[in-house]
């Protein structure tokens, strides 16, 4: 039995020498032929390697806000609709509700006003200034707490400095970079336009997410963000329940103040979007899994096109080795030795432009992260065997109809082709 399983192992080696000859022999045609191959597991690597390394930094974000956190807004938070028309129709989200659910809902602790972010301001401080890249944020004392978020210097807004739109300010750490490289900003001003306002407190560093900065910002009370902006038509409202309250009951709770505020029928829809961290999972989920069925199908078609080279190669392959397969047929060879001498040489065919397309997709991976941080990248061993399990595959089955027809060549005529 032993020597039996010996004799096995000496011919499948022989066979795979034999197809790295071959493909040695015509090294362009080989390359070629894989492409396919080449760039279907490169495209599913990269994909679900970028796809990981989002995921991780949206999860993370996510963490930040507590579990007991939710939002409630005019448009959804995340969508791939582009029907925008039934959401505008729909009653803005006004600052009187924040407090009209901070009196009606038992099992709401505290509510966060935040203004829509107004982008491309230029800020100054003491003869610097920022790029036009800044965004202002109007909001109240409530929202870093609520947020999730801590601070490295100073203090947070007060109710009193929110009420009266105080000239007072919570900066992130770009702008501190930009406009006090030397010594605390704290009691020191920054301008806005044509007002100024004093640093209170500064926030910990957050990072990047997506190439952009999350400390590019400076908080400001809401009173006094009205008076140089508008408040349009896209208003949050963070609303923090009660620790030893269930969520869907305090939810429960602001849908019905909304809907008697917002004046709707029994069989009306919500005109409003209530966001839990869950919710915005599920929805983000959703959108990268769609993205991410698109990338694989595309994947698929490379592999698919891969696959069919293969399979005309092989084609080629058995028409100018005819003479060769009547001679070890001659010689004593079975069907299934020439079967299994072709489909070994398209599995090896389809194994290297495997080993080709994680070469080339980790090389990819890894210059993208180390020139750009805009990409985040998540390394998994997962998709590098998904991916070569893949093309393994697809050697097999195109490579299967080759080798049976090579098996299938008569002997006598094989001998007698020129």
């Amino acid at each position: 039995m032993s020597e039996q399983q010996g004799k096995r192992k000496i011919s499948l080696l022989e066979n795979i020498r034999v197809s790295l000859r071959a493909i040695a022999t015509n090294k362009l045609r080989a390359g070629l032929t894989s492409l396919g191959i080449i760039i279907g597991v490169a495209t599913v690597i990269a994909m679900m390697s970028v796809i990981g390394g989002i995921d991780q930094i949206v999860a993370e974000e996510f963490n930040r806000i507590g579990a007991n956190v939710f939002t409630l807004q005019k448009y959804p938070a995340i969508t791939i609709t582009f029907d925008w028309g039934k959401f505008r129709g729909r009653k803005d989200i006004e600052i009187e509700d924040a407090d009209a659910i901070l009196r009606s809902c038992p099992s709401i602790d505290s509510v966060s006003l935040l203004v829509p972010y107004w982008y491309g301001v230029v800020v100054r401080a003491e003869g610097r200034k920022t790029e036009s890249d800044v965004t202002v944020i109007g909001t109240d004392d409530a929202y870093v707490p609520i947020s999730g978020m801590s601070l490295d210097m100073g203090r947070n807004l007060t109710k009193r400095e929110v009420l009266t739109g105080a000239r007072v300010c919570v900066l992130g750490w770009d702008i501190v970079d930009k406009l006090f490289p030397y010594g605390s900003p704290i009691g020191r001003y920054v301008r806005i336009h044509s007002d100024r306002y004093r640093i209170i407190g500064v926030t910990e560093r957050l990072g990047t997410m997506f190439g952009q900065s999350r400390d590019n910002f400076v908080a400001i009370p809401i009173e006094a963000y009205i008076r140089n902006w508008q408040i349009r038509d896209d208003l949050q409202i963070t609303i923090q329940a009660k620790s030893n309250v269930p969520l869907p009951q305090a939810i429960d709770e602001v849908r019905s103040v909304m809907r008697i505020r917002h004046k709707l029928k029994l069989t009306q829809p919500d005109d409003f979007e209530i966001e839990t961290r869950d919710s915005l999972m599920a929805s983000y989920s959703s959108l990268t899994g769609s993205i991410f069925l698109g990338a694989i199908f595309i994947a698929m078609i490379s592999l698919l096109v891969g696959g069919i080279g293969i399979m005309n190669i092989m084609l080629v392959s058995v028409r100018e080795r005819t003479r060769e397969i009547g001679i070890r047929k001659a010689l004593g060879a079975r069907r299934r030795d020439i079967a299994g001498q072709f489909l070994i040489e398209a599995m090896t065919l389809s194994f290297l432009g495997g080993l080709v397309g994680i070469a080339f997709s980790m090389g990819g991976l890894m210059s993208v992260e180390h020139f750009t941080d805009a990409v985040p990248i998540a390394y998994s061993l997962f998709s590098v065997v998904l991916a070569f399990s893949f093309s393994v595959t697809v050697g097999v089955i195109f490579g299967a109809f080759p080798a049976i027809k090579a098996s299938g060549l008569d002997p006598i005529e094989s001998l007698r082709y020129e």
